[in-house]
């Protein structure tokens, strides 16, 4: 993703553009792994910038505040980021390898299931996680058991 557009979507998104900012912006725009903090502080690093873990944290959730990141906490594993945001997908995780994935809401628009009963709540999205072995865990499985 070019630099500009990254820093056109900070400020369209009413924050200022740091190199912090950016370089978080552009490993979360470019994965397609879902990583989880150490991963984009690694990432970042190899980019050639310096940033400490809190300021990675407090990026990751300056994004997602403002639109530009979604925060991905499964159960029983580490909190994940992406850039792919508002749009209500869901995703498939590897119960073996923790590999995770998008999957496109399959009923269209928000939220793509329906409550049967909301309690009051104005419902606006719905999160599903789908769960089980990703191939590359199933070939590994199936060749232990041969």
């Amino acid at each position: 993703m070019l630099l500009a557009d990254l820093e056109e979507r900070l400020r369209n998104a009413g924050l200022r553009v740091t190199s912090s900012r950016v370089a978080v912006l552009r490993v979360l725009a470019e994965a397609d792994d879902h990583p989880r903090v150490d991963q984009v502080i690694e990432r970042v690093r190899r980019g050639g910038l310096s940033i400490s873990t809190q300021a990675a944290y407090d990026v990751c959730e300056a994004l997602r505040q403002q639109g530009l990141a979604r925060r991905i906490a499964l159960a029983g594993g580490p909190t994940r980021y992406e850039a792919r945001a508002g749009d209500n997908h869901h995703h498939l995780v590897c119960r073996s390898c923790g590999l995770t994935v998008d999957v496109d809401c399959v009923h269209g628009t928000a939220p793509c299931l329906e409550a049967p009963n909301t309690a009051g709540f104005a419902v606006d999205e719905a999160e599903v996680t789908f769960w089980g072995l990703c191939p590359s865990c199933q070939s590994e499985i199936e060749g232990e058991a041969a």
